[in-house]
């Protein structure tokens, strides 16, 4: 016979799966029941965290849009409800974690380094334990100096236990602590991976930047043939200026054109005036500026004989 509290329990998991749009299937090993409190006081307005039995979780899971989510359930568990899509659940769990010192024995996720540099501790019996663990260590100054870079555990190795150690003491955290995400399943039933999750932004909006660039360049190569409603208007403002400059040539008068052709007729009529010496009102002050001009010449070349 079932216990009633875990009937309770899993009709209390089902009512929150079906009341959220996003659910979350997490790891909690490495975190403490302090941590886990902080994390739900830090994200309560976002995120409701539930810790169960892995077999109550998978009977709440089962039969919902979410059972997707049931591979998952292994190992410490909790469950995550929001409303939040399932790539801003993600982001603000990764967001949210905070380093921490690495165990002996846990699998380095990338390659250990000690910086060359100077270290907090005075000089003692830590100058031999930092060089035993292959650290090159010395004193200077009263303190104990790292004299290069080192890569004390490559990525993939364990971490032996004097190394765990001193890590801790140099206070070089690797590892960061908080909910694991494993998988997210959104309101359409999909699932979700932390890697189809995570996301390098800068990437992201970089590439998109280029593609709606390519797709502009693509759309103005072939506006003539394919027009669009994007470069329709640019199209249409060319083909508008090509009439206007025709117009102009042909000395074509419309209400656009006009203005610019009695200009032009103008400023010929002007010309021609002055060419012929014509004695009008508008053309006199280059006529008489033209005789000066000349005047000045003459009097330059008489001189000069």
């Amino acid at each position: 016979m079932v216990k009633e509290w875990k009937k309770e329990e899993v009709a209390k998991l089902k009512e929150r799966v079906e009341a959220h749009k996003t659910v979350g299937v997490a790891g909690i090993r490495e975190i403490s029941a302090r941590q886990l409190q902080q994390i739900r006081r830090d994200l309560k307005d976002k995120i409701t965290i539930k810790v169960a039995k892995n077999s109550l979780i998978t009977r709440a899971l089962a039969g919902s849009k979410h059972e997707g989510l049931i591979p998952y359930v292994q190992d410490q568990t909790a469950l995550i409800f929001t409303n939040l899509d399932a790539f801003k659940l993600y982001k603000i769990l990764e967001e949210g974690k905070t380093p921490a010192p690495i165990k002996a024995g846990a699998v380095a996720p990338c390659d250990i380094v000690v910086e060359k540099g100077p270290t907090p501790f005075k000089p003692g019996p830590i100058v031999g334990e930092l060089q035993n663990v292959g650290i090159p260590a010395t004193i200077e100054g009263g303190k104990i100096v790292v004299k290069e870079t080192t890569v004390v555990v490559k990525e993939g190795e364990r971490v032996p236990p004097k190394i765990a150690e001193i890590l801790k003491r140099l206070e070089i955290y690797p590892v960061k602590v908080g909910l694991d995400l494993r998988a997210a399943c959104d309101e359409d039933g999909v699932t979700y991976t932390p890697d189809l999750l995570r996301i390098d932004e800068e990437k992201y909006f970089a590439d998109l930047a280029g593609a709606v660039g390519n797709a502009y360049s693509l759309l103005f190569a072939i506006r003539d043939d394919y027009p669009t409603s994007y470069t329709a208007p640019l199209f249409l403002t060319d083909a508008a200026r090509a009439a206007y400059a025709l117009a102009v040539e042909a000395r074509y008068p419309t209400k656009e054109t006009i203005e610019v052709l009695l200009q032009d007729a103008c400023h010929r009529a002007l010309s021609l005036a002055v060419e012929a010496c014509t004695y009008e009102k508008e053309a006199m002050p280059f006529i008489l500026a033209r005789a000066y001009l000349y005047s000045q010449a003459l009097a330059k070349i008489v001189e000069g004989r």
